[in-house]
């Protein structure tokens, strides 16, 4: 009888939340260039949907494998995704920005979590660094003022830069991933 091997999907969700938050850095420094970035942004919240599904169908695969804390945190994150689609786009925008901040808090809370439970330090950085992006999400959508956008750029570039550090490092086990 042979023995199926399940496998962990952490990797491949650190490289679809560097992805998003690396098209999410990339509008916040357009808008801080004062360049028209309509056209990323809307590219950004069109990928959100198909990405949502994905990011459910890693935290099922996370459950599988009985990783708790991952299945948690990727279904967390599917719905941020589905609700940054949802929140960010039209007059919604100015309305909802206090949701922004409730997903600041939760990245807060799992970055806790992470650091309690052990988890690589790099992860909770990651944590910190999205909590962060979502923060001045948040600000940039209650004010409209571009210093805000410059930093949802910044925060979203150093969380690319975290996570596809993290997804190689796991994937090749050659980098240190503490």
């Amino acid at each position: 009888m042979s023995e199926t091997r399940r496998v962990d999907p952490t990797v491949s969700g650190l490289i679809l939340i560097g992805f998003i938050t690396l098209l999410f850095g990339i509008v916040g420094v357009q808008i801080f260039n004062g360049s028209d970035y309509t056209v990323m942004f809307n590219s950004a919240l069109y990928f959100l949907l198909p990405i949502t599904g994905i990011m459910l169908m890693f935290a099922y695969m996370a459950g599988k494998c009985g990783n708790a804390f991952a299945t948690a945190l990727f279904a967390f994150i599917a719905m941020v995704f589905f609700g940054t689609g949802w929140l960010a786009t039209g007059a919604m925008a100015l309305d909802n920005s206090l949701m922004f901040y409730i997903v600041t808090f939760f990245f807060v809370v799992f970055a806790l979590i992470a650091a309690l439970i052990g988890a690589p330090k790099l992860l909770v950085l990651l944590l910190v660094l999205v909590a962060l992006l979502y923060a001045f999400f948040g600000l940039y959508f209650t004010a409209l003022e571009e210093p805000y956008a410059g930093a949802v750029g910044l925060f979203g570039i150093l969380s690319f830069i975290v996570a596809t550090y993290m997804a190689i490092g796991l994937a090749t086990e050659k980098l240190p991933v503490v």
